[in-house]
């Protein structure tokens, strides 16, 4: 009996090459102006969602080429740009918005108040205080406290920001990426 294991050969066009190594160059690049962007006081300026996306756009295309070109291989036996992407983005949603929000610093407490403070901190940049942003902005009441059994008053804001987002994302993730595609990718193709 051959215990040998069946592997699939991996090939990859050149075209798919050129995709994939442009778009990690353009991430290279914008990730090495970072520097130069966090020092000017036009960005600084700017309201939290376009620090956020202009901030993180070379870590979101780094992580499209990343993570995204792969599974989109081991889906499709060739590099798909669509789910190439939708791959990348439903993992930086899952990473940005779940993992990233949820170590600390916080921007917010459970009262809804800001805990950091000043532009020079980057704070703008952070999935948190964007998001505390849009919802000030968005609802006029998003302070009201709510109360909650065992854990007392908590703000609107903060469950918006800490427990309501988190969830959107992933349902947000799992709409980008498909669920049949998830399971295809864990069941056929398997591990």
């Amino acid at each position: 009996m051959d215990n040998k294991l069946n592997r699939r050969k991996v090939s990859i066009s050149n075209d798919e090459w050129f995709v994939i190594g442009s778009i990690a160059f353009l991430s290279l690049v914008l990730i090495c102006f970072l520097p130069f962007l966090m020092e000017s006081i036009w960005f600084t300026d700017l309201i939290p969602p376009f620090q956020y996306l202009l901030y993180n756009i070379g870590f979101i295309l780094l992580t499209i080429v990343l993570i995204g070109a792969p599974i989109s291989h081991l889906l499709k036996r060739k590099v798909h740009l669509l789910t190439m992407f939708r791959s990348g983005l439903s993992t930086w949603l899952i990473f940005s918005f779940i993992m990233d929000m949820w170590q600390p610093p916080f921007a917010y407490n459970m009262s809804g108040e800001l805990l950091i403070s000043g532009k020079e901190s980057l704070v703008g940049t952070s999935v948190d205080y964007m998001l505390g942003w849009i919802y000030t902005k968005l609802f006029t009441n998003s302070l009201l406290e709510v109360q909650i059994p065992l854990l007392g008053n908590i703000s609107l804001l903060f469950l918006l920001i800490y427990f309501i987002t988190p969830i959107l994302s992933v349902i947000c993730a799992a709409l980008l990426f498909k669920p049949k595609a998830l399971a295809r990718m864990f069941g056929q193709n398997g591990f």
